[in-house]
């Protein structure tokens, strides 16, 4: 085994047979092996699914907005968007996370949220850390998204399909040909996400960028870091690229995942990595592992 992926179905496909049964089908023409999968009930997700989202959860629902640090580039994106220093602002109070923007618009709902979110539109000032100004409660409230988001999730009939993928493809070809990227509008039409939003109508499904199908890691270092979240330790300690960075730096498998995902939230490792194979992921982490205990 060459690669191995995280992935789930997502809670609106998990309603269609036939989406689910397309999906397997895929896999199994592909030699796409699916070496465990695990039905997941809203109650078990709901004390996992802000750990999957991590730094956009973490962002959404921080109890002290102060303590958040957009760094430098990002307080000139904010700057740059809205006309006012990001300290100002926060020192001002008119910085809110998503519980108190709720509270402020007379307890809305998480959709009501998500609708004026849209309305307004939002700006980027650091991976994972959206802004947007809500002109009638003159206030900037963080990745407004997300409450809406989450209770798909945790609704009382929501589910999702957890499963490890086996294949020996190249990460890139499986990501881009096989499972399609992530908007399905844009989508190879013979991959999984391509042929169901041509298909959406006669499944009677909404995919959209974030409702699309599924969800599958785009490196095996998010693999390993997903894992780690969603898995019981016995299942993510046989993760292939935990057992070679461990093999090639001589540590033992539970430091080394340990190392591994206090780096989880590191946009730029993220983006490195991205799409690229389990041996070389390998090699790029046992190397910089072994740099840390040298320097």
């Amino acid at each position: 085994m060459r690669n191995q992926a995280f992935a789930f179905i997502k809670p609106h496909a998990m309603n269609s047979q036939a989406a689910a049964t397309y999906i397997e089908d895929v896999f199994e023409d592909e030699n796409i092996k699916v070496s465990f999968k695990v039905r997941k009930t809203s109650r078990e997700v709901a004390g996992l699914i802000d750990r999957h989202f991590g730094r956009v959860a973490d962002i959404a629902f921080a109890e002290n907005v102060s303590s958040l640090d957009p760094g430098e580039e990002g307080r000139g994106l904010f700057r740059d968007a809205f006309g006012e220093d990001w300290d100002d602002a926060v020192a001002d109070g008119c910085v809110l996370n998503c519980h108190q923007a709720r509270a402020r618009m007379d307890d809305a709902s998480a959709k009501d949220l998500c609708t004026e979110w849209a309305k307004y539109g939002a700006v980027e000032i650091a991976p994972d850390f959206f802004v947007s100004w809500f002109e009638e409660q003159e206030a900037y409230v963080l990745n407004g998204f997300y409450p809406v988001l989450r209770e798909s999730y945790v609704a009382d009939d929501a589910a999702v399909l957890v499963m490890l993928l086996d294949f020996e493809m190249d990460w890139h070809e499986f990501h881009e040909a096989v499972v399609g990227c992530d908007n399905p509008a844009a989508a190879l039409e013979d991959s999984i996400r391509g042929y169901l939003y041509d298909h959406a109508a006669v499944l009677e499904m909404l995919i959209d960028p974030v409702d699309n199908i599924m969800h599958v890691s785009a490196s095996p270092f998010e693999a390993l870091c997903e894992k780690m979240v969603w898995l019981d330790e016995a299942q993510w300690m046989k993760d292939p690229l935990l057992l070679t960075v461990a093999e090639k730096t001589g540590k033992a498998p539970a430091k080394v995942a340990a190392w591994i995902f206090e780096r989880r939230d590191k946009a730029a490792l993220r983006a490195t990595f991205a799409d690229i194979d389990t041996p070389l992921v390998a090699a790029a982490l046992a190397d910089s592992l072994k740099s840390e205990k040298t320097s």
